[in-house]
Order: C-alpha cells, then sequence, then structure tokens
C-alpha cells in the first residue's frame, strides 16, 4: 500500500507494463510459431527428398554391384594374355615356315 499512495497512478502504471508484456509476449510467441511452421515445411521437403535419394542411391548400387568381380575378370584377363604369349610364338613360327613354303613354290609376294 505504501508503494501506491508514493505514486498516485500506480495500479495503471502496473496494468500498462502488464499489458504492453502481454502484447510482446503475444508477437514473440506468433514469430515463433512463423518460423516453427518454416521448419517443419523445410524438414517435409527434406524427408521427400532423402526418400527419392534413397529410391537413387539403391539403383546406383544395384547397376554398381558387378564393379567388385572387376579384380577377378582382371586376373583371369592377366592369366589368358601369359597363356597367349607361346601362342602367339608358335603362330609367328607357323607364319614363317608357311612362308618359307609358300615362297618354294613360287607364291611368293609379288614386289
Amino acid at each position: 500500500m505504501f508503494l501506491i499512495e508514493l505514486i498516485p497512478d500506480a495500479a495503471n502504471t502496473i496494468k500498462i507494463v502488464w499489458w504492453i508484456g502481454l502484447v510482446v509476449a503475444l508477437i514473440v510467441t506468433v514469430i515463433d510459431v512463423y518460423f516453427l511452421i518454416r521448419v517443419i515445411k523445410a524438414a517435409k521437403r527434406i524427408d521427400g527428398l532423402a526418400g527419392r535419394t534413397l529410391t537413387a542411391a539403391g539403383g546406383i548400387a544395384g547397376n554398381t554391384a558387378s564393379l567388385k568381380n572387376l579384380t577377378a575378370t582382371n586376373e583371369v584377363a592377366a592369366a589368358l594374355i601369359a597363356n597367349a604369349a607361346p601362342i602367339v610364338a608358335v603362330a609367328a613360327a607357323l607364319d614363317k615356315k608357311l612362308s618359307l613354303v609358300s615362297n618354294f613354290f613360287g607364291g611368293g609376294k609379288k614386289q
């Protein structure tokens, strides 16, 4: 009561300050709700894009699954090349002999 006696309009001042506080709190709440709605919309968009990305990632994984077999394929190819070397040598020797036979019978290359 002592404070009210010192300030004649203390009750009105307290009400005004109270209403200003309520209005500020309401404005802050509205702004918070606006930002919360934006965050929820962004989260939904991210969820949708993540679902599409997951589908694409599954397709990529399926399409590249055979790549792990390339090491085995390369090893087999290297073995084939190594085993082909003697065949190439034999083929070259046969070519030389057939060329000699051809030349012997007059079927040599004309120059």
